[in-house]
């Protein structure tokens, strides 16, 4: 009774994972409700039924005998998946219906033959013995398809557009033969080199080229990599991604008043760099007020240099959509020094009676691009295969209240945002 039940787990299990795979196998048409019928006695088995299984089976094992007599054919061709820009799940879904073109006809005659051995096993206490050759000769089927991975590999390694392909489906067939007792070699590592070299060519363009859709690429062999149980130490790294992935990103701004027609000047720079989240660079720089022009009556003049730190991200990296977003903590310095026109003292700004110049500016006119949070959010195009990434002009005019006042107002803020991979 052990024995039936264990058997009867494993053929069940085996069924579910072919027939969950979405393969349809020749469907046995039997009316069940009519195979037994109640007794005193108990179950009666109807014998012309379970000659129609006995058939069936005969035939299953017949056609799985011819099969395995005959040579292995040309395997299907694999896809071309460009790992530039593709989401995992198209990876999957192209990986998984070309696993179903790999793996026929063994797989649709291996689910015929354990549903075969199924039905007749619950009709016949006897079949034990059919029921293992029937899950011995699916495994002798199943494992023609080893010498179909080998021959995929073979013919489109290096292949970069081949790999998310042929990496899946090879999987796919070392995991499933393993549930029906067959097993072999890996060739994992084999595909860990492939997909090493590959790594190496997009990082080679991402550092030459500045393809930054390269890095999508990247993402998605570490992907690969895992799902195969390759080591990413095994393929460049995520290191050397991160080296590759430095910006530098330079900035300068203008501010004016109406009022002593006051102008000011600043720029600074900024290093970005990739931490464990490679989607989200960020990195610290500084910031000098360059000049000071204007003034005069009352108001006092601006006493240079100024310099202030800036903490700067590159939200929502999108190089496929060719779009950043630069978030910019602050623009312009917490403190800034005036010179009395009249005393010839110096005075800090923010104070009781002065405000900040460039932050007053900053803060009233940049409205629109302020983050929840605090700071500011600029969105730039993405400039693929350009060491300069990103340029952008920001430009607001208006009215702000300064020091109990109302001026008319601008602000001219530039951002570049360059590749300087190490």
């Amino acid at each position: 009774m052990k024995t039936y039940m264990t058997l009867m787990l494993v053929v069940n299990l085996l069924i579910v994972l072919f027939s969950g795979h979405g393969y349809q196998a020749e469907k046995i048409e039997l009316p069940f409700s009519s195979l037994f019928s109640a007794a005193a006695s108990g179950n009666v088995i109807y014998s012309v039924q379970q000659s129609k299984l006995d058939q069936e089976y005969r035939e299953a094992m017949e056609a799985a005998r011819k099969l395995l007599k005959q040579p292995i054919g040309t395997p299907a061709v694999p896809p071309d998946i460009n790992l530039k820009c593709t989401e995992s799940v198209a990876v999957e879904r192209l990986g998984g219906v070309y696993y179903k073109s790999l793996v026929q006809p063994e797989e649709a005659l291996c689910q015929r033959l354990l549903l075969a051995a199924k039905q007749l096993r619950l009709v016949s206490s006897g079949a034990e013995e059919k029921a293992n050759d029937a899950i011995l000769t699916a495994g002798l089927l199943f494992k023609r398809n080893f010498r179909k991975v080998d021959a995929i590999i073979r013919t489109y390694k290096p292949s970069p557009e081949k790999l998310g392909a042929v990496g899946y489906a090879s999987l796919r067939v070392y995991k499933e033969a393993a549930l029906l007792g067959e097993k072999e070699e890996s060739p994992m590592d084999v595909i860990g080199g492939w997909a090493a070299r590959v790594a190496d060519k997009y990082l080679g363009e991402l550092r030459r080229n500045h393809d930054y859709k390269a890095i999508s690429a990247f993402l998605q062999l570490s992907k690969l990599a895992r799902m195969l149980g390759v080591s990413e130490s095994e393929m460049s790294g995520l290191k050397e991604l991160s080296a590759a992935m430095v910006f530098k990103v330079d900035f300068d701004a203008t501010c004016w008043v109406s009022a002593g027609s006051q102008t000011v000047t600043l720029k600074g720079d900024a290093k970005l760099t990739a931490g464990q989240n490679l989607q989200l660079l960020m990195g610290e720089g500084g910031g000098k007020y360059e000049s000071y022009a204007g003034g005069g009556g009352g108001g006092g003049r601006m006493q240079l240099p100024i310099s202030y730190s800036v903490s700067m991200k590159l939200l929502e990296f999108k190089p496929c959509d060719g779009t950043a977003k630069l978030s910019v903590d602050r623009i312009g310095a917490d403190n800034e020094t005036w010179i009395s026109p009249q005393t010839g003292e110096r005075f800090t700004a923010p104070g009781k009676e002065v405000d900040l110049f460039v932050k007053t500016v900053v803060d009233q006119l940049f409205q629109g691009y302020r983050a929840e949070g605090g700071g500011f959010n600029f969105s730039m195009p993405i400039s693929n295969l350009q060491a300069q990434m990103c340029t952008g002009n920001f430009t607001q005019t208006g009215t702000v209240s300064k020091s109990g006042e109302s001026f008319s107002a601008s602000i001219t803020f530039n951002i570049t945002i360059t590749h300087t991979p190490n």
